[in-house]
């Protein structure tokens, strides 16, 4: 349940990234990098919108 809910908060992040023109932060762990390929996924279909 908690990776569903980190996988949704970093697509989110990524979008709101994309959207604002800032860096995306990505912690060191596994958890993290599961987060980093959310917020990729999220800056890119944010990407398809802009």
């Amino acid at each position: 349940m908690y990776i569903l809910i980190g996988a949704f908060l970093g697509f989110v992040i990524g979008g709101i990234c994309r959207w604002l023109d800032i860096p995306s932060p990505s912690p060191p762990n596994p958890v993290g990098a599961l987060l980093v390929v959310a917020m990729t996924a999220g800056y890119l279909v944010a990407g398809q919108f802009k």
